[in-house]
């Protein structure tokens, strides 16, 4: 199994912002995710804005409630979730452009009293423990090479009663098959991203951390129509990677090669080797 570095991860990000900007409405949206589509959702700038809800749906009621965005991206849900749940937020993320463009994002909201978004590990933080009332990840678990280590920090962070919740792509059994490998890494290592865990793992590396009341929702059929989106812009995008890689020869395969993930993505979906979930877990009190 291929693993990437802190840095790898980070320089994914880093060069790949511009098709964010250009395919993913990021200026709008402020998301490097997925949306959620249901019956009622216009575009893809609502569906990912039903992300940030699904979210915000376990945000704890009460004054003065911290939560963290590990692997906060722009920061556009941490965003929306001090405009709209009176809450702080702390966000963090590999990404230094990420951060960069996310602190433009608060400041321009005027919420850098309400959100701050640093560059941190989120298996190894500098926060003090029992920080936090919640944690939420929007497909960011999915870069960490032992997902149980997201979840033992998660847990020194959270205060007894605390949610982890997050959004995250699902090994399936068919994706688990050595004759589905091939396929599911040519998305994989596009993403930097060594491998995903099955919903069974996800459950025992929780359970095993110490979390409690877990529970999980397949969210695949939300998903379906930004994967078919993702797999124009790749289209639009494949005929673009002769010249990117003239302009620029000395680039990571990531920024090089990013538009055929959008068609890989499409196909694992297609093929059923990847699931789409939301899942919660609480720290016990």
């Amino acid at each position: 199994m291929k693993t990437y570095t802190k840095k790898e991860i980070a320089t994914y990000y880093n060069h790949t912002i511009l098709d964010y900007k250009v395919g993913w409405q990021l200026n709008k949206s402020k998301g490097v995710h997925f949306g959620l589509w249901y019956d009622d959702t216009k575009n893809l700038h609502e569906a990912i804005i039903n992300s940030n809800k699904k979210i915000a749906q376990h945000i704890p009621q009460g004054k003065n409630i911290r939560v963290l965005d590990a692997g906060c991206g722009v920061g556009g849900t941490a965003i929306y979730l001090a405009e709209n749940y009176d809450c702080y937020v702390e966000g963090i993320t590999l990404s230094e452009k990420q951060c960069n463009i996310g602190k433009n994002f608060v400041k321009e909201a005027k919420l850098e009293n309400n959100v701050n978004l640093t560059i941190q590990d989120y298996t190894k933080t500098d926060f003090d423990d029992e920080s936090f009332d919640m944690i939420f990840a929007i497909e960011s678990l999915c870069h960490a090479t032992e997902k149980s280590d997201v979840y033992k920090e998660a847990y020194r962070l959270l205060k007894p009663g605390g949610k982890l919740v997050f959004l995250e792509y699902i090994k399936t059994d068919l994706g688990k098959l050595d004759e589905n490998r091939k396929t599911l890494e040519w998305l994989l290592h596009r993403w930097a991203i060594a491998d995903l865990d099955a919903l069974e793992e996800t459950h025992k590396k929780l359970n095993n951390e110490g979390f409690t009341n877990i529970v999980d929702e397949n969210l695949t059929n939300n998903v379906l129509k930004s994967v078919k989106i993702m797999r124009r812009n790749a289209m639009m995008g494949l005929i673009t990677i002769p010249l990117y890689t003239i302009l620029h020869p000395t680039k990571y395969i990531f920024s090089r090669r990013h538009p055929e993930s959008g068609w890989a993505l499409h196909k694992c979906f297609r093929k059923k080797l990847i699931d789409y979930y939301f899942v919660a877990a609480e720290k016990p009190i």
